[in-house]
């Protein structure tokens, strides 16, 4: 196993568990701040927002932001943006997932450095998680998509 998948396992499980943590003595939200690197781009403000934190063509600056933007486009069933935010690869995996409770996605934690940056959310209803890799040069500079990578881990799964 080469050491960039070790450090990226790492990081995303101490994402997870830091994020659930975080959710539960705070009951995260998807416009949650995070203070992580991953949202580096959104300035000081207490909380994310896609709106606000915009390149001038209205995408997101950073790489919770797309994310965000992507669980809020599947959630509302808008494939044309969820297409623009992700890889087909993503965009397959979310449909072949299905889109019951797509609304119920808490975001938890961020994480990021380098060229990827992890972003873990929670499913209120089912207690899923859900993490995006999103690639942080994309995310910074507006190119689409920026959201390559898709994990869905059943909250009886153990993290290793």
């Amino acid at each position: 196993m080469n050491t960039t998948f070790r450090n990226h396992a790492a990081a995303l499980s101490v994402a997870t568990l830091v994020g659930l943590a975080g959710a539960a003595i705070t009951g995260g939200s998807a416009l949650a701040a995070t203070n992580s690197p991953a949202d580096s781009g959104s300035g000081s403000g207490s909380e994310v927002s896609v709106a606000v934190d915009a390149h001038s063509d209205g995408y997101p600056t950073n790489a919770s932001g797309y994310a965000d933007a992507l669980v809020k486009a599947w959630g509302v069933g808008s494939d044309t943006e969820v297409r623009e935010y992700a890889t087909p690869g993503v965009v397959k995996a979310l449909s072949k997932h299905g889109d019951e409770h797509a609304s119920q996605w808490d975001r938890i934690a961020a994480d990021g450095a380098g060229k990827s940056s992890s972003v873990v959310y929670k499913n209120k209803v089912t207690g899923e998680l859900l993490i995006f890799g999103v690639n942080n040069e994309a995310a910074t500079h507006g190119l689409h998509p920026a959201v390559h990578h898709i994990q869905f881990k059943d909250r009886t799964e153990s993290s290793h």
